[in-house]
């Protein structure tokens, strides 16, 4: 006995490669499929272009507090005591307006040509960044951020570190990081600044 032969309907496989060819070439709810797909990197665009700017102003503030303390040390007549520093850390603080503490370092030297080496005459730290002062044995370390000097020239170094938070998570370990200045400068009304902070 014969089986009886397939029967190959034309007429339903055209109906579904109609349906198929509407169906893709239909625009109605494209624009939902669309913001379904770009809200999320548009957010995050906007939260990491918001946390970039804050991290440069961040770092603008920082390094201003610094040429700051710099510039205020470098007049002074008077004598740099640990009140004076307390009092310049505290002027940092406000002028950074940082989620997180700020450290300093102040250190005060000269140099001697004949010798080719740094002196430091003193030397303090405040916050918790740095953790010894810059010596005599030690100062040879930061040689190559120091500035050409003359025989005998003095000269102003103000440390500062901070930590910065970002306030939003992006990705990209940029949750936080630390901002630190190197900043130097001359004194301007006195050649020989004493200190007597620690």
């Amino acid at each position: 006995m014969m089986e009886p032969m397939l029967h190959f309907d034309r007429t339903r496989t055209h109906t579904k490669m109609s349906f198929i060819r509407k169906f893709f070439r239909r625009e109605d709810g494209l624009i939902t499929v669309e913001s379904m797909l770009i809200l999320p990197v548009l957010f995050w665009s906007v939260l990491a272009s918001y946390t970039y700017f804050d991290s440069y102003r961040q770092s603008t503030l920082n390094i201003k507090s610094a040429y700051a303390v710099a510039d205020i040390i470098s007049r002074e007549r008077g004598v740099v005591d640990d009140n004076y520093i307390d009092t310049m850390q505290e002027l940092m603080e406000t002028m950074v307006s940082t989620r997180a503490p700020v450290s300093l370092r102040v250190s005060y030297m000269y140099y001697d040509a004949t010798t080719k080496l740094h002196e430091v005459e003193w030397s303090c730290i405040r916050g918790k960044t740095y953790k010894k002062r810059w010596t005599n044995a030690d100062i040879a370390l930061i040689k190559d951020y120091l500035p050409t000097m003359p025989d005998n020239g003095s000269m102003i170094v103000v440390e500062t570190d901070n930590t910065y938070r970002a306030p939003f998570n992006i990705g990209y370990n940029f949750d936080s990081f630390s901002m630190g200045n190197f900043v130097f400068t001359h004194p301007r009304v006195f050649d020989k600044i004493v200190g007597t902070c620690t």
